[in-house]
């Protein structure tokens, strides 16, 4: 009986204190609502932030809704600006669960009616845990109009730049992409290349569309900021490479007659990416490539450095349209030697030391007709050791 005296009192004991805290935290509750309806704008901050302490998000809901009403007649006032501030901070997952399309929307109205950069940059790192459709369109369309205004960049598009990267969608690539390829914010091209690069994977369209209407010199801009960035994958790398070959070698499906000094460059640079991803897609179109660069070396518009790169990188992408297109090369440049019409050194080891990685034995011919011929040492010796790289 003793015992169930001492449980019956604990149990009371807890009920009352239990009873006391919940009636405490009504208490309050009704305290903080009332300062905010009878209060001032100073009364009105405190009251939403005191209502956070209780985990309470619905008064701060309400402030926003206050806020925007009372901005229309008060105009961009500083202590309505710090209400907006604190009712913005005092919103999370937490205690607005059930009413995050409501919250989100609540965001957005508050971002188009305010410009204080307090307020905006509130609310997209609201926008964390609040985003949404209509976020990510306000922000988007809040960026490009900085941009086509060609505004400094502030904290708030820092704010946005970063949004985009997490949230974004296709359009939110395209645009982030475009300022940077413009060099509209050139100190932060970084922090545009960061978020459009986490984008890129799903939106690789979206770079090959753009590739695809801007002249050979954009092009070149382009491939290097893609190339540049890890964040994107090989594949989307590879990818656009393999396209930018395409755009400046054909016209339609044939091969065209004459090429620009930047449409050299810009294939000079997409074997480069192509190799440096070992786009093994982008071998087609490599060789025609090669013969392209081989006419131009020729008739002395490619420098006998960069020839003999492209060659190491045509090598790097590798396939047998390669093995072959190389081995035929080097067949025209034994028949020159053979008429002591002797071709670069560097030209000659690049083709050569290039068979010999690629390893294919349908070059053991050409390559062992090499050491035949009055070739220098380097040469031969070069000849010598492919051969022993080939697969039988």
């Amino acid at each position: 009986m003793v015992i169930d005296m001492k449980m019956f009192f604990c149990r009371f004991v807890s009920f009352v204190l239990v009873s006391g805290i919940a009636c405490s935290m009504v208490f309050a509750q009704k305290e903080y609502e009332k300062l905010f309806l009878k209060g001032n704008l100073a009364d009105k901050n405190k009251a939403v932030a005191e209502a956070q302490s209780y985990g309470d998000g619905a008064l701060a809901l309400n402030a926003l809704e206050f806020a925007v009403s009372a901005r229309k007649i008060l105009g961009e006032d500083s202590e309505l600006a710090e209400l907006c501030v604190t009712s913005v901070k005092s919103l999370s997952l937490g205690n607005s669960k059930g009413r995050e399309s409501e919250v989100s929307s609540a965001l957005c109205k508050v971002f188009r009616e305010f410009s204080d950069e307090r307020v905006r940059i509130a609310v997209i790192d609201a926008f964390s845990d609040f985003s949404s459709a209509e976020a990510v369109l306000l922000v988007n369309t809040y960026f490009n109009q900085r941009m086509e205004n060609n505004e400094q960049m502030d904290e708030v598009l820092l704010k946005s730049v970063l949004f985009m990267g997490n949230y974004g969608n296709s359009y939110s690539f395209r645009l982030l992409f475009i300022g940077d390829i413009l060099d509209v914010w050139p100190t932060y091209s970084e922090n545009l290349s960061n978020s459009y690069g986490v984008l890129a994977d799903r939106h690789e369209g979206e770079i090959l569309q753009i590739l695809s209407t801007v002249p050979p010199e954009r092009r070149i801009v382009i491939l290097k900021k893609i190339n540049l960035n890890k964040k994107i994958s090989e594949k989307v790398r590879g990818i656009v490479a393999e396209n930018a070959l395409s755009s400046v070698i054909y016209n339609g499906k044939e091969v065209k007659s004459k090429f620009s000094r930047e449409d050299v460059e810009l294939m000079l640079l997409s074997l480069e990416v192509a190799a440096s991803t070992k786009w093994t897609r982008a071998s087609s179109v490599s060789r025609d490539c090669f013969e392209v660069l081989k006419s131009q070396y020729e008739d002395n518009q490619v420098s006998e450095e960069s020839f003999s790169l492209a060659i190491r990188n045509l090598a790097a992408i590798g396939s047998q349209d390669i093995v072959q297109a190389l081995s035929l090369y080097l067949d025209s440049l034994n028949k020159k030697a053979e008429s002591n019409s002797l071709s670069s050194n560097a030209v000659v080891l690049s083709v050569i030391e290039s068979l010999g990685e690629l390893g294919d034995k349908s070059a053991f011919d050409y390559l062992l007709y090499v050491t035949y011929l009055d070739y220098p040492a380097e040469v031969t010796d070069a000849a010598k050791s492919a051969l022993a790289k080939l697969k039988w």
